[in-house]
Protein backbone atom coordinates (compact mmCIF):
# COMPACT_ATOMS: atom_id res chain seq x y z
CA UNK A 1 0.00 0.00 0.00
CA UNK A 2 3.14 2.19 0.62
CA UNK A 3 4.67 1.50 -2.53
CA UNK A 4 1.15 2.07 -4.42
CA UNK A 5 0.61 5.59 -2.46
CA UNK A 6 4.27 6.35 -3.29
CA UNK A 7 3.42 5.60 -6.90
CA UNK A 8 0.42 7.57 -6.93
CA UNK A 9 2.06 11.18 -5.96
CA UNK A 10 5.02 10.17 -8.73
CA UNK A 11 7.43 8.32 -6.52
CA UNK A 12 8.91 5.67 -8.22
CA UNK A 13 11.74 3.01 -6.90
CA UNK A 14 13.28 0.64 -8.88
CA UNK A 15 13.14 -3.04 -8.01
CA UNK A 16 17.02 -2.78 -7.23
CA UNK A 17 16.43 0.18 -4.26
CA UNK A 18 13.50 -1.53 -2.94
CA UNK A 19 14.96 -4.88 -2.21
CA UNK A 20 17.89 -3.06 -1.08
CA UNK A 21 15.79 -0.20 1.75
CA UNK A 22 14.23 -3.44 3.17
CA UNK A 23 16.95 -5.09 3.73
CA UNK A 24 18.68 -2.63 4.99
CA UNK A 25 15.33 -2.14 7.50
CA UNK A 26 15.37 -5.68 8.63
CA UNK A 27 16.63 -6.34 12.88
CA UNK A 28 19.73 -7.86 13.90
CA UNK A 29 18.66 -11.06 14.31
CA UNK A 30 17.89 -11.47 10.95
CA UNK A 31 21.76 -10.70 10.14
CA UNK A 32 21.82 -14.75 8.72
CA UNK A 33 19.56 -14.10 6.10
CA UNK A 34 19.98 -11.01 4.81
CA UNK A 35 23.90 -12.27 4.14
CA UNK A 36 22.23 -16.20 2.98
CA UNK A 37 20.30 -13.29 0.39
CA UNK A 38 23.32 -11.01 -0.72
CA UNK A 39 25.37 -13.84 -1.32
CA UNK A 40 23.24 -16.29 -3.20
CA UNK A 41 20.80 -13.83 -4.92
CA UNK A 42 21.56 -10.70 -7.63
CA UNK A 43 19.91 -8.12 -6.16
CA UNK A 44 19.90 -6.02 -9.42
CA UNK A 45 17.64 -8.39 -10.71
CA UNK A 46 15.74 -10.24 -7.47
CA UNK A 47 12.03 -9.87 -8.53
CA UNK A 48 10.32 -7.84 -5.26
CA UNK A 49 7.65 -10.28 -5.18
CA UNK A 50 10.07 -13.52 -4.61
CA UNK A 51 12.31 -11.43 -2.07
CA UNK A 52 9.10 -10.94 0.21
CA UNK A 53 7.84 -13.81 -0.24
CA UNK A 54 11.16 -15.74 0.72
CA UNK A 55 11.41 -13.52 4.14
CA UNK A 56 7.60 -14.85 4.99
CA UNK A 57 8.59 -18.38 4.69
CA UNK A 58 11.52 -17.61 6.89
CA UNK A 59 10.01 -15.95 9.24
CA UNK A 60 7.16 -18.65 9.96
CA UNK A 61 9.63 -21.13 9.93
CA UNK A 62 11.45 -19.71 12.94
CA UNK A 63 8.10 -18.98 14.07
CA UNK A 64 7.45 -22.72 14.14
CA UNK A 65 10.63 -23.59 15.80
CA UNK A 66 9.93 -21.51 18.13
CA UNK A 67 6.52 -22.90 19.20
CA UNK A 68 8.40 -26.11 19.11
CA UNK A 69 11.53 -25.73 20.66
CA UNK A 70 9.77 -25.61 24.60
CA UNK A 71 8.41 -29.08 23.73
CA UNK A 72 11.28 -30.40 22.04
CA UNK A 73 13.09 -28.98 25.12
CA UNK A 74 11.02 -30.47 27.85
CA UNK A 75 10.98 -34.03 25.62
CA UNK A 76 14.84 -34.02 25.96
CA UNK A 77 15.07 -32.78 29.86
CA UNK A 78 12.56 -35.87 30.42
CA UNK A 79 14.65 -38.07 28.46
CA UNK A 80 17.42 -36.75 30.37
CA UNK A 81 15.98 -37.25 33.62
CA UNK A 82 14.90 -40.83 33.09
CA UNK A 83 18.08 -41.86 32.40
CA UNK A 84 19.70 -40.57 35.57
CA UNK A 85 17.27 -42.23 37.41
CA UNK A 86 18.18 -45.26 35.74
CA UNK A 87 21.68 -44.93 36.14
CA UNK A 88 21.07 -44.62 39.85
CA UNK A 89 18.69 -46.95 40.48
CA UNK A 90 20.83 -49.58 38.49
CA UNK A 91 24.44 -48.48 38.51
CA UNK A 92 25.60 -51.55 39.08
CA UNK A 93 23.14 -53.74 36.43
CA UNK A 94 23.38 -55.00 33.22
CA UNK A 95 25.31 -52.37 31.22
CA UNK A 96 24.06 -53.23 27.88
CA UNK A 97 20.42 -52.15 29.31
CA UNK A 98 22.23 -48.42 29.84
CA UNK A 99 23.81 -48.51 26.34
CA UNK A 100 20.62 -49.89 24.92
CA UNK A 101 18.66 -46.82 26.69
CA UNK A 102 21.33 -44.43 25.57
CA UNK A 103 20.90 -45.66 21.61
CA UNK A 104 16.84 -44.79 21.61
CA UNK A 105 17.46 -41.43 22.21
CA UNK A 106 16.73 -39.12 19.25
CA UNK A 107 18.25 -35.91 18.71
CA UNK A 108 15.72 -33.42 17.40
CA UNK A 109 17.94 -31.76 15.11
CA UNK A 110 19.16 -34.48 12.58
CA UNK A 111 16.46 -37.43 13.85
CA UNK A 112 19.66 -39.74 14.38
CA UNK A 113 19.79 -41.63 17.69
CA UNK A 114 23.03 -41.83 20.27
CA UNK A 115 22.92 -38.02 21.13
CA UNK A 116 20.43 -35.33 22.35
CA UNK A 117 19.95 -31.93 20.73
CA UNK A 118 22.68 -29.87 22.03
CA UNK A 119 25.17 -32.20 21.35
CA UNK A 120 24.11 -32.70 18.30
CA UNK A 121 26.84 -31.81 15.38
CA UNK A 122 24.43 -30.63 12.97
CA UNK A 123 23.67 -27.85 15.37
CA UNK A 124 27.24 -26.71 15.91
CA UNK A 125 27.86 -26.49 12.20
CA UNK A 126 25.11 -24.02 12.43
CA UNK A 127 26.16 -22.26 14.91
CA UNK A 128 29.67 -21.79 13.32
CA UNK A 129 28.25 -20.49 10.11
CA UNK A 130 25.98 -17.84 11.85
CA UNK A 131 29.19 -16.76 13.30
CA UNK A 132 30.82 -15.98 10.07
CA UNK A 133 27.22 -14.62 8.95
CA UNK A 134 27.48 -12.14 11.39
CA UNK A 135 30.70 -11.14 10.59
CA UNK A 136 29.98 -10.71 6.76
CA UNK A 137 26.75 -8.95 8.18
CA UNK A 138 28.84 -6.28 10.35
CA UNK A 139 31.58 -5.99 7.97
CA UNK A 140 29.53 -4.61 5.07
CA UNK A 141 27.22 -2.40 7.65
CA UNK A 142 30.73 -0.47 8.67
CA UNK A 143 30.88 0.34 4.84
CA UNK A 144 27.26 1.29 3.97
CA UNK A 145 27.20 4.87 3.51
CA UNK A 146 23.48 4.73 2.66
CA UNK A 147 21.61 6.09 6.22
CA UNK A 148 19.91 8.77 4.72
CA UNK A 149 18.25 7.18 2.30
CA UNK A 150 16.35 4.73 5.14
CA UNK A 151 14.18 8.14 5.65
CA UNK A 152 12.88 7.52 2.22
CA UNK A 153 11.09 4.52 2.74
CA UNK A 154 8.88 3.45 5.58
CA UNK A 155 10.96 0.53 7.78
CA UNK A 156 9.43 -2.77 7.36
CA UNK A 157 10.06 -4.95 11.03
CA UNK A 158 9.86 -8.52 10.55
CA UNK A 159 10.36 -10.58 14.52
CA UNK A 160 12.44 -13.14 14.31
CA UNK A 161 13.06 -15.74 16.96
CA UNK A 162 16.85 -17.40 17.62
CA UNK A 163 17.12 -20.98 16.37
CA UNK A 164 19.93 -21.93 19.37
CA UNK A 165 19.44 -23.31 22.95
CA UNK A 166 19.68 -19.46 24.33
CA UNK A 167 16.57 -17.44 25.77
CA UNK A 168 14.74 -16.45 22.73
CA UNK A 169 13.88 -12.57 22.13
CA UNK A 170 13.23 -9.83 19.63
CA UNK A 171 15.48 -7.42 18.54
CA UNK A 172 12.49 -4.44 19.29
CA UNK A 173 10.41 -4.43 22.10
CA UNK A 174 6.90 -4.27 21.88
CA UNK A 175 6.53 -0.62 22.86
CA UNK A 176 9.08 0.04 20.33
CA UNK A 177 6.93 -1.76 17.87
CA UNK A 178 4.23 -0.26 18.36
CA UNK A 179 5.41 3.49 18.28
CA UNK A 180 7.03 2.35 14.89
CA UNK A 181 3.37 1.50 13.99
CA UNK A 182 1.76 4.34 15.25
CA UNK A 183 3.70 6.75 13.28
CA UNK A 184 3.78 4.36 10.12
CA UNK A 185 -0.27 4.93 10.35
CA UNK A 186 0.40 8.42 10.45
CA UNK A 187 2.25 9.16 7.65
CA UNK A 188 -0.51 6.49 5.94
CA UNK A 189 -3.04 9.40 6.70
CA UNK A 190 -0.83 11.82 5.43
CA UNK A 191 -0.46 10.30 2.48
CA UNK A 192 -4.26 10.14 1.64
CA UNK A 193 -5.18 13.36 2.80
CA UNK A 194 -2.50 14.27 -0.08
CA UNK A 195 -4.04 11.73 -2.56
CA UNK A 196 -7.37 12.86 -1.59
CA UNK A 197 -6.26 16.39 -2.42
CA UNK A 198 -5.05 15.47 -5.74
CA UNK A 199 -8.00 13.27 -6.75
CA UNK A 200 -10.41 16.18 -6.23
CA UNK A 201 -7.62 18.91 -8.57
CA UNK A 202 -7.59 16.32 -11.10
CA UNK A 203 -11.35 15.92 -11.12
CA UNK A 204 -11.33 19.54 -11.41
CA UNK A 205 -9.22 19.86 -14.45
CA UNK A 206 -10.84 17.06 -15.98
CA UNK A 207 -13.98 18.67 -15.88
CA UNK A 208 -12.32 22.24 -17.00
CA UNK A 209 -11.29 20.05 -20.07
CA UNK A 210 -14.17 19.05 -21.05
CA UNK A 211 -16.07 22.42 -20.75
CA UNK A 212 -12.89 23.58 -23.03
CA UNK A 213 -13.79 21.21 -25.62
CA UNK A 214 -17.62 22.18 -25.51
CA UNK A 215 -16.39 25.91 -25.74
CA UNK A 216 -14.09 25.00 -28.77
CA UNK A 217 -16.98 23.32 -30.64
CA UNK A 218 -19.08 25.88 -30.33
CA UNK A 219 -16.54 28.36 -31.29
CA UNK A 220 -15.87 26.30 -34.82
CA UNK A 221 -19.88 26.32 -35.24
CA UNK A 222 -20.20 30.07 -34.74
CA UNK A 223 -16.95 30.77 -37.38
CA UNK A 224 -18.76 28.43 -39.38
CA UNK A 225 -21.95 30.56 -39.20
CA UNK A 226 -19.37 33.75 -39.71
CA UNK A 227 -18.40 32.25 -43.18
CA UNK A 228 -22.15 31.76 -44.31
CA UNK A 229 -22.72 35.20 -43.02
CA UNK A 230 -19.95 36.87 -45.06
CA UNK A 231 -21.08 34.53 -48.11
CA UNK A 232 -24.48 35.92 -47.83
CA UNK A 233 -22.63 39.56 -47.87
CA UNK A 234 -20.37 39.05 -50.61
CA UNK A 235 -23.86 37.90 -52.81
CA UNK A 236 -26.06 40.58 -51.43
CA UNK A 237 -23.11 43.04 -52.72
CA UNK A 238 -23.36 41.44 -56.09
CA UNK A 239 -26.67 41.58 -56.38
CA UNK A 240 -26.66 45.26 -55.53
CA UNK A 241 -23.92 45.69 -58.45
CA UNK A 242 -26.43 43.98 -60.70
CA UNK A 243 -29.16 45.59 -60.15
CA UNK A 244 -27.38 49.07 -60.27
CA UNK A 245 -25.93 48.07 -63.66
CA UNK A 246 -29.69 47.39 -64.84
CA UNK A 247 -31.14 50.12 -63.60
CA UNK A 248 -27.96 51.91 -65.60
CA UNK A 249 -28.95 50.11 -68.52
CA UNK A 250 -33.40 50.53 -68.22
CA UNK A 251 -32.43 54.02 -67.78
CA UNK A 252 -30.73 54.58 -71.23
CA UNK A 253 -33.26 52.41 -72.75
CA UNK A 254 -35.74 55.36 -71.34
CA UNK A 255 -33.77 58.33 -72.58
CA UNK A 256 -33.45 56.24 -76.20
CA UNK A 257 -37.47 55.57 -76.49
CA UNK A 258 -38.31 59.22 -75.28
CA UNK A 259 -35.98 60.39 -78.19
CA UNK A 260 -37.63 58.17 -80.37
CA UNK A 261 -40.84 59.39 -79.45
CA UNK A 262 -40.50 62.59 -80.29
CA UNK A 263 -38.44 62.44 -83.41
CA UNK A 264 -41.81 59.92 -84.69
Amino acid sequence: DIINALKGLGKVYTNHELVSKILRCLPKSWEPKVTAIEESKDLSTLPLENFLGSLMTHELRMNDQTKNEPKKKTITLKASKDKERDEDKDEMGDSSKSDKEEKEVICYECNKPGHIWPDCPKLKKKKDKKKAMIATWRDSEDSSSDEDENEEIANIAFMAMEDDDEVCSSSLSYNDLQNEYNELIDVLDDLNKEYQLLKKIAKDRAKENHELKKYILDTKKDEGLVEKNFALEKEIYDLKIEIDALKNTFSKFSESSNKLDKLL
